[in-house]
């Protein structure tokens, strides 16, 4: 399959929009506490207030959610983090230039490595030296200015943390039981898409159907899987729990036997309407399941009626694989199961993770290190040409700058396109509102706005966020020009993005296409262990459910790293076809393995040797990927092995295989490697 037919998609993925990621709780949640301090500070003629207003609202922007106890270290740690940065920005900008040049650096480097901790925690180190750039512009000739200022950041900080955590505090299931549902839905989207797929149809619209659901169940059993296991340490296994993990654990299952009745849809005959019309029908469950999950709500008698009328509808399939992989799946959303066991998270001493770092070959170090130069950079530019509200510019970089270039120049064009509509939206607003009552009252759908659609796309993030902004500083600053200061944010937002580009770029680029052939290697050796074992003798269900979410979590890596070296590499276009290829393959040898593991309950003669084989070959090829070596000969397959159908079509998926990854390796001692194998040999540079 060629890598220009999936361009355009991958290009929508990297600027994605999530609309179910509207959060319209937290908006106003952030609102009130980022408003009520802008009124204040208007009723009181306090401007240094916008700080705390300015405080309040990143902090909102720190809260993780999920239990309490968590959410207290996030946000008490961004409080102290952000305060001390800011507080060091303040006073080293007092001090002039060169010291607010150095300051910065320091914090941008600290700030970018604590990511080691985690998402949260690199949420709270971007944030953190956000508030030390925007400090450096805020000049504190005296300790007693500088006191105040540390008094009202604070202050902010410690506001939003008391509406948050007891005045206005979100449910602690809640996210547990969204990500749950969200496993459902994505459970009930990859079911309708079947459904859409005629038993006949060409082999494209199967890979596209894997490609796009596939990946998209697994980051989402993963995501719930996460959020679970953060609401188990701070509440303990209470029963809303309970039934959210059996939930979880029946998904998996589900999934599992989905990816079967894929690939027998695919390849078995005799596929009718009716199995249609039972896969539309068992879509519509899996959504009022999430539906009934999101809500917190038990299995309510229309669930169960729906249910129960898709039983009976499978009874009438008759005895095809296909009916019977249904089947299966209806026994799992009929069974109560048992509780998973949970494991206790094994502790380490925090300094674990920085110490892991401490090399050059870290990817975390480097990226810091780029941060912290290139940040600093702007802020060192923007004080010598003397840029008044430059700040912006240090800003766009910290946000705009990613560990990849990849993901790096897609930020920053949502960056850039949102600040300049914000700046529209700013002048417009900076036209029509003239008195700190009508600019206070602008600032609460604003702040609800941006908050709300944090997590449904970067750029409508930054299209709020820039006229919020601009009003706070004109309520801080009376007298200054809305228009003027709203185009000139857009102004430094593009020079920013355009920074933090050429940072990514030049200063000790992370490149997708070193991590594309390790990737596809344990893709390869992921998968082929999955589907040895689904020929094993003893057939060791857990083992075979841990062999399957591994294959599935390396080969959605696979496919991510693939991604986001099209967008970087686009032009080696032989290399990224082939690899492309190894990840549709491996997948489809999954499918195969589950398919085969679903329909043979016992061991047939021939099934250990062929699962050997595979085991070896798949090991074989990982391995000679990884080290960019000659591939080893191939070892002829057991007797038999093309007789039997279901054997046939594993063999066939691994000499594919072997195939593709020809065109990254060199097939044989000192050959010549093939014209896409410049890709694979980057990442021995």
């Amino acid at each position: 399959m060629e890598t220009t037919a999936l361009s355009t998609s991958l290009i929508r993925a990297a600027i994605a929009v999530s609309p179910r990621s509207l959060s319209l709780g937290e908006g106003l949640r952030a609102a009130a506490s980022c408003a009520v301090v802008v009124a204040v500070g208007s009723l009181l003629q306090a401007p240094i207030l916008a700080w705390a207003a300015i405080a309040a609202f990143w902090t909102c922007l720190a809260d993780p959610g999920g239990p309490n106890r968590d959410r207290v270290r996030a946000l008490a740690g961004f409080a102290l983090l952000s305060g001390a940065f800011a507080i060091a920005g303040a006073a080293a900008s007092a001090q002039g230039w060169p010291w607010a040049t150095a300051a910065v650096f320091l914090c941008a480097l600290i700030g970018s490595l604590v990511r080691v901790y985690g998402a949260a925690a690199r949420q709270i180190g971007m944030l953190a030296v956000v508030a030390c750039v925007v400090a450096v512009d805020h000049h504190t000739p005296t300790p007693a200015a500088l006191g105040e200022f540390a008094a009202a950041y604070l202050g902010g900080c410690a506001w939003a943390m008391l509406l948050a955590l007891s005045i206005w505090r979100i449910h602690p299931f809640r996210p547990a039981r969204e990500g749950v549902a969200t496993v459902y839905r994505s459970l009930a989207a990859m079911t309708a898409g079947l459904a859409r797929l005629d038993a006949g149809a060409a082999p494209r619209g199967w890979v596209l159907h894997a490609q796009r659901y596939r990946h998209a169940v697994r980051s989402a059993i993963e995501t719930g899987r996460a959020t679970l296991d953060r609401t188990l340490r701070g509440r303990g296994l209470a029963a809303p729990l309970e039934r959210l993990l059996l939930a979880l654990d029946r998904a998996e299952r589900v999934f599992a036997r989905l990816i079967a009745v894929s690939d027998l849809r695919q390849h078995a005959p005799g596929s009718g309407p009716q199995e249609r019309l039972a896969l539309r029908r068992l879509a519509m469950v899996l959504y009022r399941q999430a539906h009934a999950l999101a809500a917190g709500r038990e299995e309510e008698a229309p669930w169960r009626r729906s249910l129960d009328r898709l039983d009976r509808l499978v009874g009438t399939l008759g005895d095809g694989p296909v009916a019977a992989g249904l089947r299966a799946i209806v026994d799992q959303l009929h069974s109560t199961g048992e509780t998973p066991e949970i494991r206790p998270a094994a502790r380490r001493s925090w300094l674990a993770p920085l110490r892991a770092q401490v090399s050059w070959r870290s990817e975390t170090l480097r990226h810091a290190l780029r941060c912290a130069v290139a940040t600093a950079g702007a802020v060192m530019l923007s004080h010598i040409l003397g840029l008044p509200y430059a700040y912006w510019m240090a800003m766009a970089v910290v946000l705009v700058l990613q560990p990849s270039v990849a993901t790096t120049w897609p930020r920053a064009l949502e960056r850039a396109v949102g600040s300049v509509l914000g700046g529209a939206l700013a002048a417009l607003l900076g036209l029509v509102l003239h008195t700190p009552l009508a600019l206070t009252a602008a600032v609460f759908p604003l702040a609800i706005a941006t908050m709300a659609v944090r997590s449904v796309n970067y750029g409508l993030f930054v299209f709020f966020l820039t006229p919020l902004f601009v009003l706070v500083i004109e309520l801080s600053q009376p007298g200054t020009s809305e228009p003027a200061l709203a185009w000139m944010r857009a102004l430094y937002n593009v020079l920013g993005s355009a920074i933090g580009v050429l940072g990514g770029l030049l200063l000790w680029p992370s490149r997708e296409g070193r991590q594309l052939r390790p990737a596809l290697a344990a893709a390869i050796q992921a998968n082929g262990r999955y589907a040895a074992l689904a020929f094993a003798p003893d057939r060791d269900e857990a083992a075979i459910e841990s062999a399957r979410r591994a294959a599935g979590l390396a080969s959605g890596n696979a496919e991510a790293v693939h991604g986001r070296t099209l967008l970087e590499a686009w032009w080696q276009r032989d290399a990224l076809d082939a690899a492309l290829s190894i990840v549709i393959l491996a997948r489809q040898l999954a499918g195969a393995a589950a398919a085969a593991w679903l329909h043979r309950p016992e061991a047939r003669a021939g099934d250990t040797e062929f699962g050997r084989w595979i085991g070896a070959e798949t090991a074989a090829l990982g391995e000679a990927l990884r080290r960019g070596a000659a591939l080893p000969a191939a070892a002829p397959p057991p007797d038999g092995a093309r007789e039997d159908p279901e054997r046939s079509r594993l063999l066939q998926e691994v000499l594919l295989l072997r195939a593709a990854a020809g065109h990254l390796v060199p097939v044989q001692p000192g050959a010549p490697l093939h014209s896409g194998a410049r890709l694979g040999q980057d990442s021995d540079r």
